[in-house]
């Protein structure tokens, strides 16, 4: 399998380039995330307390949100204008009684503890971009309740995109940076995690983590 290379890094930067990237993403939340609404489903969390890192302008915790009616979300986000979006979206929906937003870097371990414990830790396409990964996942499951789940949704790196000669492509080169299974396994079992599935989703460079504690 070829190397995993390193993302190149784009951040949105300003207002209103953020507020133009959360209207695109709005436009196609369906497509991304109806998948991802059935996979929560299906896990069959108790407990109706949500973690979400990575979660850009809040467009599927509000998803989560409506879809879920009695579960309440704190959102994780490194970007304040993706934050001062979210939450100008949050309002929007009427959901602020249920959707919580802070600034944060899920690689702080001193602020992830802050937050709490909860019975579902999720994130979506995000996992490739995080430096550590390994330290990431394991602030990710220090939060995770008795009995709760951490679900990680992400891209998987196949060679049949991975060779694609594709220069400045986005998702190519999100591919490239994305982890394999036996990679995710090492990670897992070095952090101790021994009650874990990693299933290979449609479309066939997608995957899911799945960790029951």
């Amino acid at each position: 399998m070829p190397k995993r290379i390193e993302p190149k890094e784009e951040a949105i930067s300003g207002i209103e380039n953020t507020r133009k990237y959360a209207e695109m993403a709005k436009k196609s939340a369906k497509m991304m995330y109806g998948n991802f609404l059935k996979h929560i489903k299906s896990l069959d969390v108790k407990g109706g307390e949500y973690l979400e890192v990575g979660a850009g302008p809040g467009i599927l915790a509000v998803m989560i949100a409506e879809d879920n009616p009695d579960v309440h979300i704190t959102a994780v986000e490194i970007s304040p204008d993706m934050v001062t979006v979210a939450r100008c979206y949050i309002e929007e929906r009427k959901l602020e009684d249920r959707i919580r937003f802070v600034v944060g870097d899920s690689a702080d371990e001193r602020m992830m503890e802050g937050l709490g414990e909860f019975d579902l830790v999720y994130s979506t396409l995000a996992m490739h971009h995080w430096k550590d990964v390994e330290k990431v996942i394991g602030n990710l499951l220090k939060v995770v309740g008795d009995n709760g789940v951490l679900f990680i949704h992400d891209l998987r790196r196949v060679w049949w995109l991975y060779y694609l000669p594709l220069h400045n492509s986005g998702f190519i080169d999100s591919i490239r940076a994305a982890y394999m299974p036996d990679e995710i396994r090492t990670i897992l079992q070095r952090l101790g995690m021994d009650r874990y599935e990693i299933k290979r989703r449609f479309p066939y460079f997608m995957q899911s983590i799945i960790v029951r504690k």
